[in-house]
């Protein structure tokens, strides 16, 4: 069979629409409300009319540009019906967003030769040649796809959240998500316009954050990731995230008082919170840093709970500052004092150092706390829910202490001249190893330890 000529093909797509009042001529096609197509010698020239069947009348689309089909062009491929009501350039609406056509531009002209676009500011014409047009023609309709497919899914989930809400019956689970969908929602999320943590709290609730911290650990633990995203991972969170960690504690370190409205300090307080109004004392800092990185430091701990408060203690405080939950399910009763308390005094009648009467104090509080948990003095019924869910029973009856206080040239406020230097180091020493169950830790010690392992551990990449 012959192949029919790119006129024929023009004629037969217009005849196709079966519009009343439509005349075919040799030169050009009409309607009542003007000129189709007109038949060049070397391009075809369309313009972009609407039939409206309930009122049987015509109007002229002004919002399209002019189409102009060079000879060899398929107009099959650049043109497509709109059911009885009209025609249209294939996929117009998606080809306008992505070559930003804007009304600058009249023409829009679909060449068989070239191999780039051209935007032709002074004919306001845009010009692009069969070959891009057929695969951006393409690609809008991969997206067409895609988004149906897309809203089809979203459908599908909320509706069999609906079903468990209003039958309480759980539906089948399926993954309703397609390859590629998650880049979109990683993509937007990732805009350099998001930088911290409250430019993202307008688009993820609590329930949002919940998930992608346990997808996150699923896809490690998976090991759907990469070794080397996993070992960049390491890298950040040991030795960038944890350097952070530990030059912030150094700048609290440094803070030679309690005065915590010094530009000093306000420094270092903006660094670890929004609310600054929030930090009122040294204490308060300290606590508000550990809340915040406690489970990056030397602790291993997969859970941290702050004041948890307890009845039938004796004092004001009736909460430790944390309770922490480590790996194997041990349970930590964690004080927080500051690095300029003393932790030790000297006692001049025995010739040796002692602990100080704050660290005392902290000490008995400490255990105050380990025998409330062992008895399960709990205040409140969801706080004991919650930390007797999360850790073996058994291992409430065997509670640890930590306290953490003072610093290396903060461990006594005595005058020290060589003898008491030397005892100094040693009797600490052996008081911390007199306790049972509760550890003695200076605030140097904590930042030491953790620089240490970081640069332990990240020797192991080099």
């Amino acid at each position: 069979m012959e192949e029919k000529t790119q006129k024929e093909k023009i004629v037969e797509f217009f005849q196709s629409l079966n519009w009343p009042g439509m005349v075919f001529e040799d030169s050009k096609i009409s309607c009542p409300s003007g000129d189709v197509v007109v038949f060049n010698k070397k391009d075809i020239t369309i313009d972009f009319h609407f039939y409206n069947q309930t009122q049987n009348s015509y109007e002229k689309r002004n919002n399209r540009q002019t189409l102009i089909i060079s000879e060899k062009v398929e107009p099959n491929s650049v043109l497509r019906t709109r059911g009885r009501s009209g025609y249209d350039i294939s996929w117009f609406d998606y080809l306008k967003d992505i070559l930003n056509i804007d009304d600058t531009f009249t023409k829009i002209k679909i060449s068989n030769t070239g191999k780039k676009i051209l935007r032709k500011s002074s004919e306001k014409i845009i010009q692009i040649p069969e070959s891009i047009f057929s695969t951006i023609s393409d690609d809008s309709y991969d997206v067409y796809k895609k988004g149906q497919s897309s809203k089809n899914r979203i459908e599908t989930f909320l509706i069999n959240k609906l079903k468990l809400k209003y039958t309480n019956k759980t539906p089948k689970e399926t993954t309703t998500i397609g390859k590629g969908d998650f880049s979109f929602m990683v993509e937007r999320f990732n805009l350099k316009n998001k930088n911290k943590k409250k430019d993202y709290d307008n688009f993820l609730d609590t329930e949002d954050v919940k998930n992608l911290e346990y997808f996150t650990e699923k896809l490690i633990r998976d090991e759907v990731f990469t070794p080397d995203f996993l070992r960049s991972l390491d890298e950040y969170f040991i030795k960038e995230k944890l350097k952070d960690i530990i030059a912030v504690g150094r700048e609290i370190l440094n803070l030679g008082s309690t005065d915590m409205s010094t530009e000093k300090a306000k420094k270092v307080i903006a660094k670890i919170t929004d609310d600054t109004s929030d930090i009122k004392q040294l204490e308060n800092l300290w606590q508000k840093y550990f809340e915040k990185y406690l489970l990056y430091l030397v602790f291993s701990y997969k859970k941290i709970y702050p004041k948890i408060e307890f009845k039938d203690i004796e004092g004001d405080k009736k909460y430790p500052d944390f309770i922490g939950i480590n790996h194997y399910n041990g349970l930590d009763i964690i004080e927080i004092k500051t690095h300029l308390k003393n932790a030790v005094t000297w006692d001049s009648s025995h010739k040796n150092f002692s602990f100080s009467s704050e660290l005392s104090r902290a000490i008995i509080q400490t255990m105050n706390y380990m025998d409330a948990i062992v008895q399960k003095r709990f205040e409140n019924n969801s706080d004991e829910n919650k930390i007797t869910n999360i850790t073996e029973e058994e291992n409430l009856y065997h509670p640890r202490g930590i306290i953490i206080i003072s610093s290396d040239y903060k461990l006594t406020k005595s005058k020290l001249n060589k003898t008491k230097e030397k005892s100094l180091k040693r009797d600490f020493t052996k008081l911390r190893n007199s306790l049972h169950n509760i550890e003695i830790l200076t605030f140097s010690e904590i930042l030491q330890i953790a620089d240490d392992y970081v640069k332990n551990i990240h020797s192991q990449y080099q």
